[in-house]
């Protein structure tokens, strides 16, 4: 009797890993790094990276950031760049090159449609300029090649400049950003999986075991 419990409490446990594994895999499969609504830079940053936005990140193997870049703000004109973390350090430290000047990295980009991912309908770019009323969704992982995402590891920076056609009197720039990082979710749905099969199949070879010996002590 205590064998049967056993074999049914290892089966329980099993089996719940394998219904933890996808709901782990959906729920970690993104972690936002930053979400803000609105950022407010000055026109100055289109002519001085100091005054340009900046943010930082730091991308693993076979990890990649999607960004969710709008402008909803009349008379704004927003660009969006991704460098190297070193090249921007230098350059930001010279401050002899406007932001619109420096190239960025390449990523893909593309607009939501419906039923489809972002990923599923992207063209590549090294910037990203957006007006009123536009959204754009970025995903970076370090360099392209004919619209696919190339893993390089390593420190990148987001970079945001722009400008306001309005008043003169009117210099502020805003926009809207939303940064997500690849979580663990996919690793972890893969090792509860794989837990999970594993203590199922030895609760199956312990519940076997125990009939093989009934059946040869009954013999």
């Amino acid at each position: 009797m205590k064998r049967k419990k056993l074999s049914m409490i290892i089966l329980i446990v099993g089996i719940a890993f394998l219904v933890l594994a996808p709901i782990l895999g959906y729920t970690l499969d993104k972690t936002t790094l930053l979400d803000r609504k609105p950022i407010t830079i000055n026109e100055d940053s289109s002519v001085g990276l100091p005054e340009a936005y900046d943010y930082g990140f730091t991308l693993q193997s076979y990890q990649k950031v999607r960004i969710e870049f709008s402008v909803y703000y009349a008379n704004v004109t927003a660009t969006l760049k991704i460098f190297g973390r070193g090249y921007y350090d230098q350059q930001k430290a010279l401050n002899s090159t406007s932001p619109g000047a420096m190239v960025g990295l390449d990523f893909v980009w593309s607009q939501f449609a419906w039923g489809q991912t972002p990923s599923s309908h992207t063209d590549d770019a090294n910037s990203r300029t957006i007006t009123y009323n536009g959204y754009w969704y970025i995903e970076f992982a370090g360099d392209t090649n004919n619209d696919y995402l190339i893993s390089i590891p390593g420190s990148y920076v987001v970079v945001v400049y722009g400008d306001n056609d309005g008043p003169a009197t009117n210099t502020e720039v805003k926009f809207n950003i939303v940064i997500k990082i690849d979580g663990p979710g996919d690793y972890l749905e893969k090792i509860f999986f794989y837990i999970g099969a594993g203590v199922i199949l030895a609760a199956l070879l312990f519940i076997s075991f125990g009939y093989y010996k009934q059946f040869k002590g009954g013999r």
